[in-house]
């Protein structure tokens, strides 16, 4: 194997791009290096910058120097944090984090931009099952994504990219959505982000960890027995039926005719007459009704009889 010694100039930007390197997470800063080392070690040329996302070719646009910028004190800065727990949609799952930058610089930016990284065990989430967008004036903007060089997830988009004046703060709301399937294969997803403004240093924000996504039971296959229903027990009592309309005492109660008072005893000649007709009223027919009528022709009688009485014996007493 042939060995390539390093000209001076060559040496002095590798160790430009590590001591700039140093707040990166180690596997990726290590991958950078050695990919730069490669470059220049072949004759290509680099910048002698540490890019943003790493294991590409991705410029963004807080990555440019600004001519004549203004004098900063300190760095902005990146925080990631948890919005919600994951959520099932059918066969995918999400998960909704916000970026927040700040700037207590003393100056304002005209370009930071934030560059979040998706970070899981290798293997099981990567740019072909796992989305990234932004929640941007009520509509859903998709995120473009590479893979780092370690298993992560970087997004690497522009729209993230935005002017802070000094003491302001920005927000941004990202959905990470994934397959079922590779949700619960992780251990756990770890979220943060990385950024530059103005040319400047590399940010790192904090890092978050959402908890795996726990499988939900099986449903069961065979539906369940169903179960014999029990009718109900009334409670209410039944309506009682309603009183037939009284019958009028008049109706039902039989009225017993007066006697009437005892007539003096008529002539034998017409006793026979008296009964006779009695007789011929008794025949028509019985009941309450029948009663009272036979009981007032006999009366009637009875008066004609007593008047007849008297005439006949004015009559006697006149000869």
């Amino acid at each position: 194997m042939t060995m390539h010694r390093l000209a001076p100039s060559v040496a002095a930007t590798v160790a430009a791009a590590a001591k700039k390197t140093a707040t990166m997470k180690k596997a990726a800063a290590v991958a950078a290096l050695t990919i730069a080392v490669t470059g220049v070690a072949s004759g290509a040329a680099w910048a002698g910058q540490y890019p943003v996302v790493p294991c590409s070719d991705v410029k963004l646009p807080g990555e440019q120097p600004v001519a004549g910028g203004a004098v900063h004190h300190g760095s902005p800065t990146i925080t990631v944090s948890s919005l919600r727990k994951a959520v099932v949609h059918g066969d995918s799952v999400s998960y909704e984090v916000r970026l927040t930058e700040t700037n207590h610089t003393g100056a304002a930016y005209r370009h930071l931009t934030a560059a979040p990284v998706l970070f899981t065990q290798f293997g099981v989430m990567d740019t072909s099952n796992t989305r990234v967008s932004w929640l941007h004036d009520g509509n859903s903007v998709a995120l473009p994504t590479k893979m780092g060089c370690d298993p992560s997830v970087w997004v690497t988009s522009a729209a993230l990219d935005t002017p802070l004046a000094d003491g302001q703060s920005v927000s941004f709301d990202l959905v990470i959505s994934s397959s079922v399937s590779a949700a619960e294969k992780m251990k756990e997803l770890t979220v943060t982000a990385t950024g530059e403004a103005d040319g400047g240093e590399v940010l790192n924000s904090n890092q978050i960890t959402i908890a795996k996504l726990t499988p939900a039971p099986a449903q069961p296959t065979t539906p369940p027995a169903e179960q014999p229903i029990t009718p109900a027990t009334p409670t209410a009592q039944p309506a009682k039926p309603a009183q037939q309309d009284a019958v009028p005492a008049a109706l039902t109660t039989k009225t017993s005719p007066t006697p009437a008072a005892p007539a003096p005893a008529p002539a034998a000649a017409s006793a026979t007459p008296v009964a006779a007709q009695t007789a011929s009223l008794a025949s028509t027919g019985g009941g309450s009704h029948s009663t009272a009528l036979i009981a007032g022709a006999a009366a009637l009688l009875a008066a004609g009889a007593a008047v007849l009485f008297g005439v006949k014996r004015r009559a006697r007493h006149g000869n």
